[in-house]
C-alpha cells in the first residue's frame, strides 16, 4: 500500500511538471529546469525507506507499488494510441454524414 501510494504520488508529481512545462512553453518562455527525476526518485526511496524500516514490510512488494501506476499509465497510453490510429486523420468527432 505504501509503495502504490508512493507511486501515485510520482506520477501526481509527474503531471504537475509536465502541466507547468507545457505553460512555460505555450507563453513563449525558456523553461528553467527538466522534469525532476531526482524529487521522483527521493519520493521513491522515502516510500521504500518507510515500509520497510518503519513498518516493517517487504521491500519487493513497495517496488512493486511504485511501478504499478506509472507502469499502468504507461501501457493505457501506448494502448489508445494504438487503438487511434486506425482512424483516418482527418475524422472528426461529431461528424455526421
Amino acid at each position: 500500500m505504501i509503495g502504490v501510494i508512493g507511486g501515485l504520488a510520482i506520477s501526481w508529481h509527474l503531471a504537475w511538471k509536465l502541466a507547468r512545462l507545457g505553460d512555460t512553453i505555450i507563453s513563449g518562455r525558456k523553461p528553467r529546469s527538466g522534469l525532476g527525476f531526482l524529487t521522483r526518485a527521493c519520493i521513491g526511496l522515502l516510500a521504500g525507506v518507510v515500509s520497510v524500516r518503519t513498518l516493517h514490510f517487504d521491500l519487493a512488494s513497495t517496488a512493486a507499488g511504485l511501478i504499478a501506476s506509472p507502469l499502468a499509465t504507461l501501457l493505457l497510453g501506448i494502448l489508445s494510441r494504438r487503438r487511434r490510429s486506425g482512424s483516418h486523420p482527418t475524422d472528426e468527432r461529431g461528424e455526421k454524414h
